[in-house]
C-alpha cells in the first residue's frame, strides 16, 4: 500500500516527486501531499484525491519527498494525509506500512506533553524520533516499533533518513541526483541498493551513508519506465487486457526451461496460497493438479492460513502474489521457512520480498501492471499452471507458444461486449452460473464487476441455483452462464428455472467466437470478455477502472 517517492538534487526536484508518485498511484489514492525544502525547513502541501488536485509550490526546490496513501489509520482527510510533521517541527516524515502498537506509543508521548493532530500512527512514528538522539539511537526504532514500515525522515538541517523494516524501500544514485521509491520500476537509470529489513541510510547533501557504517552495494539498474506509459490507451485496465498475448508470450519463455518435473518428483502434497485473484488463480491450478496428476492439492486463502507442525519433504508449498509484496502472503512464507517446508513463489517481480523468501522462484515477466484490478498477471498465472501440469503429465511436451498467441489475438480481435455493457451498465446485482472449471473462472469474472464496477455480484454451481438462492430471481434478474463446452444439458433446467421466472440469461458463451479447444488454456481465454466487460460498464458510468474507490494493487498490510 502507499506509495513513496523523493528526489535530492540539480534539478527542480518537485516535478520530479510528482512524476514519480504518479507512476504509484496504483498504491493508493485516497490523499496525497509532498514535503519540500525551503526557507530552512520542511514545508508540506497535502489533499484529499489524486495527485493532480495537489497544488503547486513557489519557488524551486533541489529536495523534495512525497506520499500516496491508502487510508488504514485514520479517516481520509487532509489532517490524515502524509507528510506528517513532529510537535517540535524537526522531524517530517512519510510512511508505508502499519504500526500494531502506535496507540501504546501514542499514550506515552500523551503523558509527556506531546499533542496529535491526527487519527495516523505516522504522526506517532514522528513524534517518538523527536525523543531521541537521532544522530546516536535511531536502531532503537527497530525494538519500539511492531509493524511493517518504510520511512523517509526529514531533518530539520536538511538531512533525510531512509528506515526500512518488511516494507519495500530502494534507493538509486543517477547522474542528476538521488532518487527514493518504494517501487524499484518507478526509478530511472543509475546505480541502485535496496534496502533490507533494519537498514538506515543517511543521507546528507549528496553524500550517502549507511547509519551503523555498513557497506552499502550499489548495482546498476535500468530503467523500466516505458512499460508505464499509456500510449495510444485511455486507461491501464484496458491496456494490460490487450497485452495478453504478449504477457503470455513473455511468460512462456521465462518458464519453458524451469525443470518443474525435478522439483515435483516425490511430491505428494501442494498448497496453493494467495489472495484476491491470486487465490483465484491457485483453485484453478487446484484443479488442473487434482483431475489431471491427482496429486492431493489445496488451496487456502493466505489470510486465513494456519501451520503448527513440520511440513514433510513430499509437500510443496506454492505462493502466487503479483507484487510479491502482500502481506498476508509474506507471513506465510515465513511459516513455511520456519517449518522447514519448500517454497515456490509466483510473482511478477523478481526483486520482491517474496521472491527473495522462494527455494523456487517463477516469474511470469508480465512486464509491469498499473491498474489495480489484475488482468493480465492473471491470464500468465493460469497460463503457468496449465503449462507445468502438462509438463508434468508428459515432460516431453512441448508448446507452440506463437501458435497460442496467434490463436488467442485472433480471439480477442472478434471479442464485442459493448452491448451487453451498455444494457448491464445500471446494474447494482448480477448472478453468474458454471460448472466446473467455468465455475472457477466465474469467481474471477465475479470480482472484477465487484472491483471495478461496485456491483454485487454471486458466483454460483449451475445445479445450486435452485437450494435456495432461485429466490433472489425475480423478474429482470440478470443471469451470466458461462459453458464452455456448449454441453447445454448441463445448464436446460437451470436456465429453464429462471426463464420460467422473468429472469434474463446471458450466455457469455455466445459471444466468445473461435474460443480454443485446449481444455487447460481455455480458463484464459474465458476470462477476458469478463475482464473486459467490467472495463466497458466502468467507463460507461464515468469512473476511473484503474482507481476503483478503497483498493490499491500491493496490499503491504494484513
Amino acid at each position: 500500500m502507499c506509495g513513496i517517492y523523493g528526489y535530492i538534487g540539480k534539478q527542480d526536484a518537485f516535478d520530479k516527486v510528482i512524476k514519480g508518485l504518479s507512476f504509484l498511484q496504483y498504491r493508493g489514492y485516497d490523499s496525497c501531499g509532498v514535503a519540500y525544502y525551503q526557507n530552512n525547513k520542511f514545508n508540506t502541501v497535502k489533499t484529499v484525491g489524486t495527485l493532480d488536485k495537489l497544488n503547486r509550490i513557489e519557488g524551486n526546490t533541489n529536495l523534495v519527498f512525497g506520499h500516496t496513501r491508502w487510508a488504514t489509520n485514520g479517516v481520509v482527510n487532509v489532517i490524515n494525509a502524509h507528510p506528517h510533521i513532529s510537535n517540535d517541527g524537526n522531524y517530517t516524515i512519510v510512511h508505508n506500512g502499519i504500526i500494531k502498537n502506535s496507540e501504546e506509543i501514542k499514550q506515552e508521548l500523551v503523558a509527556k506533553g506531546y499533542s496529535f493532530y491526527s487519527e495516523t500512527d505516522t504522526e506517532v512514528i514522528a513524534n517518538y524520533i523527536s525523543t531521541i538522539d537521532i544522530n546516536k539511537d535511531l536502531n532503537d526504532i527497530f525494538n519500539k516499533l511492531d509493524g511493517t514500515y518504510s520511512l523517509i525522515v526529514g531533518c530539520k538541517n536538511k538531512d533525510i533518513y531512509l528506515i526500512k523494516e518488511f516494507s519495500p524501500l530502494h534507493i538509486l544514485k543517477a547522474k542528476d541526483g538521488i532518487y527514493i521509491s518504494s517501487d524499484i520500476s518507478s526509478l530511472p537509470n543509475g546505480e541502485l541498493y535496496s534496502l533490507k529489513d533494519k537498514d538506515i541510510i543517511k543521507i546528507s547533501g549528496n553524500k550517502i551513508k549507511e547509519y551503523n557504517n555498513k557497506k552499502i552495494k550499489f548495482i546498476p539498474h535500468k530503467n523500466t519506465l516505458k512499460q508505464m506509459e499509456l500510449g495510444e490507451f485511455q486507461h491501464y485496465m484496458l491496456k494490460e487486457i490487450k497485452e495478453t498475448p504478449q504477457a503470455l508470450f513473455n511468460t512462456y519463455n521465462s518458464i519453458k526451461d524451469f525443470k518443474i518435473d525435478e522439483i515435483f518428483r516425490g511430491i505428494e502434497n501442494v498448497t496453493l496460497i494467495g489472495c484476491g485473484t491470486a487465490y483465484n488463480s491457485c483453485l484453478i491450478g487446484e484443479h488442473f493438479f487434482k483431475t489431471n496428476l491427482k496429486l492431493k492439492t489445496n488451496t487456502v486463502l493466505a489470510s486465513n492460513y494456519e501451520l503448527n507442525e513440520e511440513i514433510e519433504n513430499n509437500h510443496i508449498h506454492i505462493i502466487v502474489s503479483q507484487s510479491g509484496e502482500t502481506a498476508d502472503c509474506i507471513k506465510v512464507a515465513e511459516l513455511v521457512k520456519n517449518f522447514n517446508g519448500k517454497l515456490m513463489v509466483l510473482t511478477n517481480e523478481g526483486s520482491s520480498t517474496l521472491a527473495t523468501m522462494a527455494d523456487y522462484l517463477v516469474l511470469t515477466n508480465a512486464k509491469k501492471e498499473l491498474a489495480v484490478a489484475s488482468t493480465k498477471t492473471y491470464c500468465c498465472q493460469v497460463f503457468i499452471f496449465a503449462y507445468f501440469c502438462q509438463k508434468l503429465l508428459d515432460y516431453s511436451y512441448s508448446l507452440n507458444i506463437n501458435s497460442l498467441v496467434a490463436e488467442l489475438e485472433t480471439f480477442m480481435n472478434k471479442l464485442n461486449v459493448s452491448d451487453l455493457a451498455n444494457k448491464l451498465k445500471s446494474i447494482d446485482k448480477l448472478i453468474l452460473i458454471g460448472k466446473n472449471v467455468d465455475y472457477l473462472t466465474l469467481l474471477e469474472a465475479s470480482l472484477k464487476i465487484r472491483e471495478i464496477d461496485y456491483v454485487y455480484t454471486l458466483p454460483m454451481f449451475a445445479g445450486e441455483l435452485k437450494h435456495g438462492t432461485l429466490s433472489l430471481i425475480e423478474k429482470g434478474s440478470v443471469v451470466l452462464t458461462l459453458n464452455s463446452s456448449n454441453n447445454t444439458s448441463l445448464f436446460s433446467s437451470t436456465i429453464n428455472e429462471i426463464l420460467s421466472r422473468e429472469g434474463v440469461v446471458v450466455e457469455m458463451e455466445n459471444l466468445m467466437p473461435n474460443l480454443t479447444q485446449n481444455e487447460f488454456f481455455k480458463p484464459i481465454f474465458t476470462v477476458i470478455p469478463f475482464q473486459l466487460l467490467s472495463y466497458e460498464i466502468a467507463v460507461l458510468n464515468g469512473r476511473n477502472p484503474d482507481m476503483p474507490r478503497n483498493l490499491a494493487k500491493s496490499v503491504t498490510v494484513e
